[in-house]
């Protein structure tokens, strides 16, 4: 609802039959020396209703240098995981006393950046960053010159800044330690590497293969755009190779149900020809058939972190460093896309 264009605190203590100062500690929710009895807190908020009056966070900010209003940059709303992240984000900030508003960088540097010079204004008393966002270096640099409470989530364990994330490492090793135990020894990795996270993991990938002295070839480790129709692609020509692999880890849910049916459309089947093992844990993960065995991030958990954190952050709180870092915990979630390999 928006404030009528002449309407003043005057109208408002008419309408409550209350002073102008009382209705200005009640709006602005100032103490004075002499307290305001509920009663007439109800009136006056019941009389800005009726009026058609809603505070003005921007305006509030002149007096109180708060605005009560984060903001948020992130890098693909075509990203399932991201999309869940934000919801949960927006709720993490409403019960802490936030408001949210969020911009699309379309995972384009020119307008991260642009998004993050707005965003970089006293009208907003802190921002988050939300996945690895494309540009990185410039956008510290900007958080240099012009800092600002800031919290990366998603954006993998090594980032600059405070932040919370989940251990890469640990989810990985779920991962593949349970295809391991189903008895595969060629596994393939597909991520799309532009992602700091997907990058860790490959990490992890190589270092199990050397680790586990598994079978090997250079193709079992595909870089791929995050895109279903991509990944698809891919695994119609891991299929096609003269030794393909048993067993597919893919850095996110959406690259696993894109592989899922690129099986499909090469005749073959999951969890039999090819088992395949996702990473994130979205809705539809749960969904299809057969369901997606997947490396689940809480992501309430991440989102609650991550707005204590900013929160903190905007008191002044959170000297050490360590502090300003979350590592969250994944779990494995067994479906049926996995199976031993056929003999």
């Amino acid at each position: 609802m928006e404030n009528h264009p002449s309407l003043t605190l005057a109208d408002i203590a008419k309408a409550a039959h209350v002073s102008v100062s009382t209705v200005s500690r009640v709006l602005n929710q100032r103490e004075g020396s002499i307290p305001i009895s509920q009663a007439t807190v109800e009136r006056v908020r019941e009389a800005a209703r009726r009026l058609g009056y809603s505070p003005n966070p921007f305006a509030a900010a002149l007096r109180t240098q708060r605005t009560g209003v984060l903001g948020a940059i992130l890098r693909d709303l075509g990203d399932p995981f991201l999309s869940v992240l934000v919801r949960a984000l927006q709720r993490a900030a409403h019960q802490e006393g936030f408001d949210l508003l969020v911009g699309h960088a379309a995972s384009d540097p020119s307008t991260a950046e642009r998004h993050l010079a707005f965003l970089l204004n006293p009208w907003f008393d802190g921002l988050f960053l939300l996945g690895n966002l494309p540009g990185d270096a410039p956008l510290l640099q900007m958080l240099t010159q012009r800092p600002r409470p800031c919290v990366a989530v998603a954006c993998g364990t090594q980032m600059a800044l405070p932040a919370v994330a989940i251990d890469e490492e640990a989810g990985t090793q779920l991962a593949l330690d349970y295809l391991y135990q189903l008895g595969h020894r060629r596994i393939a990795f597909l991520g799309n590497l532009e992602h700091a996270g997907v990058r860790e993991r490959l990490v992890c990938f190589q270092r199990f293969v050397q680790e586990r002295n598994l079978e090997w070839q250079e193709y079992y480790t595909q870089h791929c755009h995050s895109s279903r129709s991509d990944a698809a692609a891919h695994v119609r020509h891991f299929l096609a190779l003269s030794e393909p692999p048993t067993a597919l880890f893919c850095a996110s849910d959406l690259l696993a149900l894109g592989a899922m049916s690129g099986a499909w459309q090469a005749g073959r089947t999951v969890p039999e020809d090819l088992s395949i093992l996702g990473f994130d844990d979205i809705e539809e993960a749960a969904e299809g058939f057969p369901s997606l065995t997947t490396v689940s991030q809480p992501v309430e958990m991440m989102a609650d972190h991550a707005t204590r954190l900013i929160h903190r952050l905007i008191e002044g709180g959170l000297p050490k460093e360590d502090a300003c870092r979350v590592t969250v915990q994944p779990e494995l979630i067994l479906r049926q896309s996995c199976a031993a390999p056929r003999v």
